[in-house]
């Protein structure tokens, strides 16, 4: 019994012993060397662009997968999107407030039956063709960069993609005449357009006479001076990047597209977001406005109203409504004849 007790006893004391001199076991390791995990961080540019090796001889042909397309459409989705969207609803909003504050404004000595020319025909056809592939442009634009969140909801998947195609073949193939229409405007009204320092900041400072206060302007103001030259810089940061993404074959690569899509987009945006008070103004704010543009002359007091020191140049040339309505109609007589002839 002694024996066995005595056993027991030094048992115990060797194991103690033996458990105290064992090593600790190592800390498991926290990142394991595997060839197929640092070949799939590769492919996926998670440690820098790698390029590997192809008997292809295309731009970026030599990337498996291209992860900075991955990143420009979150870019889009999750910003771009949700911006332009914001950006058209408070435009319209503000423009909705103006309208229930200053509701059509008038012309301050009502129409004076004298007609002034201001626009020549082929100033005005410039204008209109402009203007409709601008229209096209936006809206096609539009329905390309919002039509899943907006219009899936309202067509269906297969509605927009009907639309979605109707809309793109539209965009791409009216963009570049896009190019000649603004070259035609920009030649024709630059030389008017031109600032005029002192004057154009009297104007803005008294809120373009929209408040109260008459602004003083000559053939052009200083918001339309603005409006013009901001459609010009914008209108050809559009077209340069709408030509390169209309045209991918000339070797660029997936990162230069990116870049120009992402100019198109951005320079598109700002565009309608602003014409959109162009188009207001032009139209349903002011009285005797819309007939300008589509008839190419201005009553008198018009011209008196919002392009006064222009009015003082041009004024002796008034003619009455009558006499331009007589002439606009023969000439429309004599155009008749010739197509029938």
């Amino acid at each position: 019994m002694r024996i066995h007790t005595l056993l027991v006893v030094f048992c115990l004391i060797a194991s103690v012993f033996q458990v105290q001199a064992a090593p600790p076991p190592p800390p498991p390791s926290l990142y394991t060397s595997d060839p197929g995990i640092e070949l799939w961080n590769e492919i996926r540019q998670r440690n820098g662009e790698v390029r590997g090796v192809t008997q292809v001889k295309s731009t970026d042909a030599d990337i498996l997968i291209n992860v900075s397309g991955e990143n420009w459409r979150q870019y889009r989705m999750q910003q771009l999107i949700p911006i332009a969207g914001a950006a058209i609803l408070i435009v319209l909003l503000t423009i909705l407030v103006f309208r229930l504050l200053r509701g059509n404004i008038k012309l301050s000595e009502g129409r004076s039956g004298l007609k002034i020319l201001r626009f020549t025909t082929n100033q005005r056809l410039a204008h209109w063709s402009t203007a409709t592939l601008f229209v096209i442009l936006g809206l096609t634009g539009l329905t390309l960069l919002l039509g899943r969140k907006f219009l899936i909801p309202v067509f269906g998947a297969e509605g927009f993609s009907n639309i979605a195609v109707v809309a793109k073949f539209l965009h791409d193939y009216l963009g570049p005449l896009f190019v000649f229409a603004l070259t035609w405007l920009f030649v024709l009204f630059v030389r008017d357009n031109m600032p005029s320092p002192k004057l154009d900041l009297q104007w803005l400072l008294s809120g373009g006479g929209l408040f109260g206060k008459h602004a003083h302007s000559d053939r052009y103001n200083a918001g339309e001076k603005a409006w013009f030259w901001l459609a010009a810089i914008g209108g050809l940061a559009v077209i340069v990047s709408g030509l390169v993404l209309d045209f991918p074959i000339f070797g660029q690569t997936r990162a230069t597209m990116e870049f120009y899509h992402f100019v198109h987009s951005v320079s598109a945006v700002v565009l309608i977001v602003v014409s959109f008070g162009h188009i207001y103004m032009g139209t349903a704010a002011l009285e005797a406005t819309f007939e300008v543009m589509q008839t190419g002359y201005c009553d008198a007091n018009w011209a008196k109203d919002h392009h006064d020191l222009w009015y003082e140049k041009v004024k002796d040339s008034a003619q009455p409504e009558e006499q331009v309505q007589s002439v606009a109609k023969a000439g429309m007589a004599q155009r008749g004849s010739t197509d029938t002839a």
